[in-house]
């Protein structure tokens, strides 16, 4: 597995595999039975985006793209410099035929070495994708039970409190607000 960032991660891939790739891992993750025809246009938009957002981010000192290559790309993760206390994970996406396989761990470890382990970092994830829930609360993230967003599919917030040298999470601090995106 090789770990890409920015410019030379551009260079290994596609606009049109980015999307390929999001598409894959969006398919299920973003998929419910009761989602109406607005909230799956919203899904779409996601994979349409995906490709110029990525080679946005890797050209932006204020974000990083990093991707992840086996023969080809299983997965991505852009990571946002919003202001100095405003840090987002802002996606992972990785294809499903790599879950449970380490890359998600790799571009999240990724993700968050780049935004600073010892400050405070949120995210957005869809409400019905526990899978992800899951995995970001292994890393330290939790739903923010008072955060809103303005999302066509609901999202829940998730922040993680800065670690300390030790690892363990640092002073029971309130993050800045997340503006409504």
């Amino acid at each position: 597995m090789q770990i890409l960032t920015d410019e030379p991660a551009l260079a290994r891939t596609s606009r049109p595999e980015i999307c390929a790739l999001t598409a894959a891992a969006t398919e299920q993750a973003f998929s419910a039975d009761w989602l109406s025809p607005d909230q799956l246009a919203a899904n779409r938009r996601i994979v349409a985006i995906s490709g110029e957002t990525a080679r946005d981010a890797a050209c932006d000192p204020d974000r990083l793209f990093a991707a992840a290559f086996d023969e080809r790309l299983v997965g991505f993760v852009i990571s946002t410099r919003h202001g100095p206390l405003d840090l987002e994970l802002d996606w992972l996406m990785v294809h499903p035929d790599y879950h449970g396989s380490g890359v998600a761990t790799l571009l999240m470890e990724t993700g968050l070495a780049w935004l600073g382990r010892e400050q405070p970092v949120w995210l957005n994830v869809i409400r019905h994708n526990e899978r992800a829930i899951r995995f970001y609360g292994k890393f330290g993230f939790e739903i923010d039970a008072d955060a809103r967003t303005s999302h066509a599919v609901p999202h829940f917030i998730m922040r993680r409190m800065p670690m300390t040298v030790s690892g363990s999470s640092g002073p029971a601090m309130r993050p800045a607000p997340v503006p409504v995106r």
